[in-house]
């Protein structure tokens, strides 16, 4: 299972801000943005996220106080990855040197940010990528019945065209997947009604939320824990 972390984007310039968190989100993580030291520190104050993705160069100080200021309030069990333009020695040592896990230049595609993020995470909290399925309630299709089993017992009759929205996402928890694999007939429009049927039907049935959400640009993700008994998804 891929774990969805929580992370910090500290970056001044628009575009790229946008691309980080687009594509983080895109990826299954929770994200807060901020564009100066004064709305990072705000942020810090209100949550602790799990990474903080820094660039240095920031309208209103250095994305060094940023790092310094996490690591006093949160110690350790932040991460915090910078990513800037200055690529030299002197910068990475300064990053390294006020508490930077890792050390990146802007050049760095967004596949290797991802998968930083996420080697950093596993360093850092082993115990919830481990064990995030066993704490979670599972959530079950039983495609003999065409039913959904909610994890407090509910039951959900579905329709063929809810089962196969719900089975790709199912058989790929926290990996979203595009709007057309999973429209009915490749009709996006189709797809909606279905979305919106299926909430109506979990949420009459079941205290928990519907275990799945739309992902801004891409589609649908799984958010729920499959149980895996040989009937189901």
């Amino acid at each position: 299972m891929q774990y969805d972390g929580h992370v910090l984007v500290v970056e001044d310039e628009p575009a790229l801000r946008i691309d980080l968190v687009d594509f983080l989100l895109a990826r299954g993580f929770q994200v807060d943005q901020a564009a100066t030291c004064r709305e990072s520190l705000d942020l810090l104050e209100r949550a602790r996220p799990d990474l903080i993705l820094l660039d240095l160069a920031l309208p209103d100080g250095s994305g060094f106080a940023v790092a310094a200021a996490a690591r006093q309030r949160y110690g350790l069990s932040v991460g915090i990855i910078m990513l800037t333009a200055f690529g030299d020695e002197a910068h990475r040592l300064a990053g390294l040197g006020v508490g930077a896990d890792i050390y990146l230049v802007k050049d760095t595609s967004l596949r290797e940010i991802e998968a930083c993020c996420r080697n950093l995470l596993r360093r850092l909290r082993p115990s919830l990528t481990e064990n995030a399925d066993a704490a979670a309630p599972a959530w079950r299709v039983d495609e003999m019945l065409w039913q959904l089993l909610t994890p407090d017992g509910g039951v959900v009759s579905l329709t063929a065209t809810e089962i196969a929205f719900l089975k790709p996402l199912m058989a790929a928890p926290h990996v979203p997947q595009k709007r057309s694999h999973l429209s009915p007939g490749g009709e996006p429009r189709n797809l909606d009604a279905v979305v919106l049927r299926l909430r109506r039907k979990i949420e009459a049935v079941s205290s928990h939320p519907p275990p799945f959400k739309a992902v801004y640009g891409s589609g649908y993700v799984f958010t729920g824990v499959p149980s895996e008994p040989r009937n189901s998804v």
